[in-house]
């Protein structure tokens, strides 16, 4: 990243320098030719009327005019060439075309009175093609009677524009080092913000601890980085902590009934003559024990199950109303053992897209706690009603209820409110995770309401249609 930065900071120094000294070696050039075109076009037609003046062109017999077109022939360091009217060379300062006759469009176009500029980039020229006009005034643009070609050297202008370039790749060198170093010391301010927090980081996923020490100071970004890592850590060493904490209850779970049928068994084989009575009510002990440890091994693969196959729904429009009496009818005996009566209110017929089974679960657990955890004579009230998205059972009992600290836990797995009553009921402390397990698979919610002695009211919102769960 700082390789990039580096980079990147080069670049965005050194473009605009060289685009700006790129435009100033243009400028220049330009610059520069058309001041010597406008002195040459100057001197010139100054040359031009004294030499129409003197009648120079008929005959060279002025040496004061051969003398002034030498001197600025050799000023210019180039070359002056002039034609008559039926364009024969009659001057020609470097005596090379002296008596030939110049036939091209150039000299033809000045003998109409145009002034032309032209640029030899081959040989460094410039070249001013200028009419020799004879009787101009104000009113008289006069009469054309002979051409001067007027070359002149620019090689101290080209010179000069080589040096300048090479001055720019100079101050381009320079200003790259410049450039570099304050890149350098830039990214680095820039970057450090972020080691720090690499440091941080690998410190906290080494040891799962110290997520409170991933801060860091400087930019609004690595802040928000720094924020949301530290999140994902919080989140991360919850989880594991949640899952060490599984781990105990499970081994403490599965332990417990084992080992109250190795004490069974033990007494049973070490007291010799054992009454056929004792022997009969331990050996009901040791079954009561392996049927507990049989539900907390099927409630552990039901919740295995529900995790793996979280994303295999068997959806299909069920009638809420009819699954809710069939449930009800199901657990009606266990109710009337304790004479408990059972409620069922519904405000309509409500039609939902959900997996059958799964949610015949999330009732047959609530409303079987409810029960369970009621009082003798209580009552089960279950109440289903909904609206366009969706639809809302709630199961509220009058039994020992929940103390408001532990609502929040009680979807937790192997937590239990009262230990003790769990295990009168052969509770597992698993069925309520089931339960939220399977409410979240259909993209809904469950909540609790209770007071301790009161009772409990526990409301599942589901969509009616899975379609809109998923989007």
């Amino acid at each position: 990243m700082r390789v990039h930065m580096v980079c990147i900071l080069l670049v965005i120094g050194l473009l605009p320098l060289y685009a700006g000294m790129h435009a100033m070696r243009a400028l220049y050039w330009e610059y520069s030719f058309e001041k010597r075109v406008e002195q040459m076009k100057e001197q010139g037609t100054a040359l031009a009327g004294q030499i129409a003046q003197t009648g120079y062109l008929q005959q060279q017999m002025q040496p004061e005019v051969s003398a002034r077109l030498s001197v600025l022939a050799n000023l210019m360091n180039g070359r002056i060439i002039l034609l008559n009217s039926n364009l024969q060379v009659v001057k020609d300062t470097a005596e090379r075309e002296e008596g030939k006759t110049l036939i091209s469009e150039e000299p033809i176009y000045a003998m109409q009175g145009e002034i032309q500029t032209y640029y030899n980039e081959k040989e460094r020229k410039a070249e001013v093609i200028l009419p020799i006009v004879v009787g101009a005034n104000a009113e008289n643009n006069g009469q054309v009677i002979g051409v001067m070609i007027f070359e002149g050297s620019l090689a101290d202008i080209v010179s000069a524009q080589e040096l300048f370039r090479e001055n720019i790749v100079v101050l381009m060198i320079g200003a790259a080092i410049l450039l570099l170093g304050a890149a350098l010391v830039i990214s680095w301010c820039m970057i450090k913000p972020l080691r720090t927090l690499s440091g941080q980081i690998e410190h906290a996923a080494e040891t799962y601890e110290g997520t409170e020490m991933i801060k860091s100071t400087g930019y609004l970004e690595v802040e928000q980085i720094a924020e949301a890592f530290r999140g994902m850590m919080e989140k991360t060493v919850a989880t594991e902590k949640s899952r060490q904490e599984f781990v105990s209850n499970v081994s403490h779970e599965l332990k417990t009934p084992l080992t109250a049928i190795k004490v069974l068994s033990d007494s049973l084989v070490l007291e010799p003559d054992v009454p056929i009575e004792m022997y009969r009510e331990f050996i009901n002990d040791i079954n009561s024990e392996i049927d507990r440890e049989a539900k907390i091994v099927n409630d552990l693969l039901a919740l295995v199950k529900l995790d793996k196959t979280s994303g295999e729904m068997h959806i299909a429009e069920v009638n809420i109303n009819e699954l809710l009496e069939i449930i009800l009818k199901r657990l009606k005996p266990l109710a009337l053992k304790r004479g408990i009566e059972m409620i069922f209110e519904s405000y309509r017929t409500v039609l939902a897209e959900i997996d059958e089974v799964k949610m015949s679960l999330v009732f047959t657990n609530l409303i079987e706690n409810a029960i369970k955890y009621n009082r003798d004579g209580g009552r089960v009230m279950v109440s289903l009603n909904a609206d366009h998205r969706y639809f809302y059972a709630k199961i509220e009992d009058t039994g020992i209820g929940i103390p408001e600290e532990e609502q929040g836990l009680i979807f937790d797995r192997f937590y239990r409110v009262d230990k003790a009553r769990s295990r009168e009921t052969g509770g597992t402390g698993l069925g309520l995770s089931i339960t939220k397990s399977a409410v979240q698979m259909h993209k809904g919610s469950i909540k609790v309401q209770s007071i301790p002695g009161v009772g409990s009211i526990f409301t599942v919102r589901i969509p009616l249609s899975y379609v809109l769960t998923v989007q």
